[in-house]
């Protein structure tokens, strides 16, 4: 049952434990909720708020723009607060670039506040160096994005399948791009002879996994430079093939093969992609995914469909 705050006002704190001190009749009451919310940002001027005389703040989670200029009364050191105060560089930067936004589009957020249909899902590395919209000039809505360390595709991962799953059925994107970049620290590590510990070294094992598959090629490459370069490439083919053996892309991509009138090709397209930081250039390897899973291809089916003929049935994976 939903219930507005000031219904609940009236009512003993031990019944609801949730919403804060929210203390008895005839006791002094707090001015916020535990959820960091004012009391006005729930039900606004309230007869019963304006009884209780609770400070109307400004520093409301529904003024924005408050939220970077306020009264600091925490206990802090003052290399603390120091340290603090370097956040607010990103409220001066938000606010020139919203201005800057508004000046060239003056319809941009009022769009983009409607609602979001990108046509890809991007899969790249956490790195601070590879953010997705920098490297294709986007803009906000362009790209729905999971970041992790190596651009892994993992299906074990509750948050990437989260995201493909949501990505798949509810967006119904057209193009899912794994994307990985040179220099990459996570591909380095898993290529190192050290133990990174838990749960680190856990996540690198993928990555030792693509070493292992590949490593005849990779132990033929005498410059390291090169063996990285190339290993972080294999390393994004690895994680494109992860990508058609769920049952999320299958299912999807199962469906469209079966309606070529409609959507053309099978959905989402899976396309591999390696950034340099070197040169900030976009490269897209030229992948045979059905060459590189081999014989293998059939183990990964999930539909045995009769619906589909051999050469739809090919275009699941």
């Amino acid at each position: 049952m939903y219930r507005s705050v000031e219904s609940l006002l009236p009512m003993r704190a031990m019944a609801f434990p949730m919403l804060g001190r929210l203390v008895a009749p005839g006791r002094a009451r707090p001015s916020v909720c535990r959820f960091g919310r004012s009391l006005r940002a729930f039900s606004g001027d309230s007869k019963e708020i304006k009884e209780m005389k609770i400070p109307q703040y400004l520093n409301s989670w529904v003024e924005p723009e408050a939220l970077w200029e306020f009264n600091d009364t925490m206990e802090r050191t003052n290399a603390a607060k120091q340290a603090d105060a370097e956040i607010g560089e990103l409220g001066d930067r938000n606010k020139a670039w919203q201005k800057e936004t508004l000046k060239q589009d003056p319809e941009f957020f009022k769009r983009i506040g409607q609602g979001q249909a990108p046509k890809y899902l991007w899969i790249g590395c956490a790195d601070s160096r590879v953010a997705a919209e920098n490297l294709i000039g986007g803009n906000p809505g362009e790209l729905f994005t999971h970041r992790n360390i190596a651009n892994m595709v993992v299906a074990t991962d509750t948050n990437l399948r989260s995201v493909l799953q949501y990505a798949v059925d509810v967006l119904q994107v057209r193009h899912i791009i794994v994307c990985g970049h040179y220099d990459c620290g996570g591909v380095k590590a898993a290529c190192s002879v050290k133990d990174h510990a838990l749960p680190l070294e856990s996540w690198l094992s993928g990555i030792r996994d693509v070493y292992r598959l590949h490593r005849e090629e990779l132990d033929a490459i005498d410059c390291p430079d090169e063996r990285h370069k190339r290993m972080v490439e294999l390393n994004v083919i690895e994680q494109c093939l992860n990508l058609f053996k769920t049952s999320d892309i299958q299912r999807r991509r199962r469906y469209t093969a079966s309606r070529i009138e409609e959507f053309g090709c099978a959905l989402p397209r899976v396309h591999a992609m390696v950034f340099s930081p070197a040169d900030g250039i976009l490269r897209r390897l030229n992948v045979d995914y059905k060459k590189h899973l081999g014989d293998s291809i059939d183990v990964y089916h999930l539909y045995d469909d009769p619906l589909l003929d051999a050469a739809e049935l090919d275009e699941v994976i």
